[in-house]
């Protein structure tokens, strides 16, 4: 069921295009694993070109080590190409005075800009796919309305938008968590 409907929503919202290429943000959790499954089976029926990014924060240790050997080993199961960018997120963070969550952020979107870049500078098109789904989005307008936004910051997360000149495509944003463990459950 949620295979049929990510295909719907990335169609009803012009996600991919045919012959483009999608870059998976795979962080080895069930969402960003869930969404990498669905676009594996969704790319030779839409014509794209699916590859995955998975960044390497620096800060659980051992744990972070493994959850990119998993990231890796689950690509290559795959066959899908993974490109590992392994970043110093308490070195950034103290060096910026940020907390170590807005640094992972900030870090994480320059490592999906890097790779989007080196297609566009073929010319290829290219987008940037996150596993954002519900919940996140339900939890984004409570953000916005807690730090006071006006209407625009109530829309929530959209399913496609710009930054950088990277396009980010949400093709989970339909889906709750539960759709999600139960298609990894499936």
């Amino acid at each position: 069921m949620i295979l049929k409907q990510t295909k719907e929503y990335i169609l009803q919202n012009k996600m991919i295009q045919p012959g483009s290429c999608v870059i998976a943000a795979l962080s080895g959790g069930a969402d960003s694993v869930c969404m990498l499954l669905l676009l594996k089976k969704l790319s030779r029926e839409l014509d794209f070109t699916l590859e995955a990014v998975h960044v390497e924060h620096g800060i659980r240790g051992e744990e972070s080590r493994k959850d990119a050997e998993f990231a890796m080993n689950l690509c290559k199961k795959l066959d899908i190409t993974c490109h590992m960018h392994p970043v110093d997120v308490p070195v950034y963070a103290k060096r910026t005075g940020l907390g170590l969550e807005e640094a992972a952020r900030i870090l994480r979107y320059a490592a999906f800009e890097e790779e989007a870049g080196k297609y566009k500078a073929d010319g290829q098109t290219v987008s940037v796919a996150v596993a954002h789904h519900q919940e996140d989005n339900a939890e984004t307008v409570i953000f916005q309305m807690l730090r006071g936004s006006g209407v625009k910051g109530l829309t929530g997360i959209h399913p496609v938008s710009g930054k950088n000149s990277v396009t980010y495509i949400r093709p989970l944003l339909f889906a709750s968590r539960a759709d999600i463990e139960a298609y990894l459950k499936e």
